[in-house]
């Protein structure tokens, strides 16, 4: 027998260096009970110190000039900004899905994101030239 598998010798009557038995279930039992009769007497217990500490409230009725909201300062520049946000992304919609100039003389026009993805896909994308303080890092 190796070391480690070997009781340890008896020291004042006691012996062995571990236990020869469970402990009880009945004891278990009794500990577990307590402890969870604890728990709900603690809880029991806050729950009537919080309603003695902190009062009821008394439901109020808003006063009419409470229920309106109010405006914001002048100008008021949307009178309705739902519609405003709809007719906003229709634009950016259309603009979106339709071909048009951004700058004729330059030659820069926008086209709809599905052609984008298709010409970029036969393409592939373009070859960015890095910054020169870049170039002359590398040489």
């Amino acid at each position: 027998m190796s070391a480690a598998h070997q009781p340890l010798p008896k020291k004042n009557g006691h012996g062995g260096g571990y236990e020869k038995q469970d402990v009880g279930f009945r004891f278990a039992m009794v500990f577990i009970s307590a402890l969870l009769l604890a728990v709900v007497v603690v809880l029991v217990f806050l729950v009537w110190f919080y309603r003695v500490i902190v009062p009821p409230r008394q439901p109020s009725t808003p006063t009419p000039a409470a229920q309106q909201r109010p405006l914001p300062p002048a100008p008021v520049l949307q009178v309705n900004p739902a519609v405003d946000m709809q007719k906003f992304r229709q634009r950016e919609e259309q603009k979106a899905s339709s071909y048009g100039w951004v700058d004729e003389k330059g030659g820069i026009a926008h086209v709809p994101i599905q052609r984008a993805m298709e010409i970029v896909v036969q393409r592939g994308l373009p070859q960015w030239q890095p910054p020169k303080a870049t170039q002359e890092k590398r040489q």
